[in-house]
């Protein structure tokens, strides 16, 4: 048996292991760069959920400060008074009434001064709405939000 003891390195040798080292560096860079990718995407997801949850939030925060009761409500020939009381924490418009799936004119009146105002503070008020309900009035404010009130006729 013959054993060759001297193993002098060859380009053959260097290769192979110049090779291992490249497809090692080669590997690394794929971790690497996937890795980036990957945190980067992770930290975009994150934020935009964060957001969201701020978001929905800042909406049901502004609905619970956005709050009224309806005091009194009587009509005649051609009107019909909602008396509100505001007592949330914001100020709000009203930007439309629906009266029985039509929309109808309407003024705000400050109850105690009658004067006309556009924004219903804290305090009571009079809406005078140039219609006369048979089932419902919705109002919506200037944020969205529905208020619907049945109506029900007692002759």
């Amino acid at each position: 048996m013959i054993c060759n003891t001297s193993l002098k390195p060859n380009f053959f040798t260097f290769t192979k292991a110049l090779s291992n080292v490249v497809a090692a560096l080669i590997l690394i860079s794929i971790v690497l760069a996937t890795y980036i990718i990957a945190s980067h995407k992770i930290h975009y997801l994150t934020e935009l959920r964060a957001g969201s949850i701020v978001e929905a939030y800042d909406i049901r925060a502004r609905r619970i400060s956005t709050l009224f009761t309806v005091v009194d409500m009587f009509t005649n020939e051609s009107k019909t008074h909602l008396l509100i009381y505001n007592y949330g924490l914001r100020e709000f418009k009203i930007a439309k009434v629906i009266v029985d799936n039509s929309t109808s004119n309407f003024i705000i009146k400050h109850a105690p001064s009658g004067n006309t105002v556009d924004v219903v503070k804290k305090g009571l008020y009079d809406i005078v709405v140039f219609a006369v309900p048979n089932s419902r009035i919705v109002i919506i404010t200037d944020n969205g939000d529905l208020y619907e009130i049945k109506v029900e006729n007692r002759s």
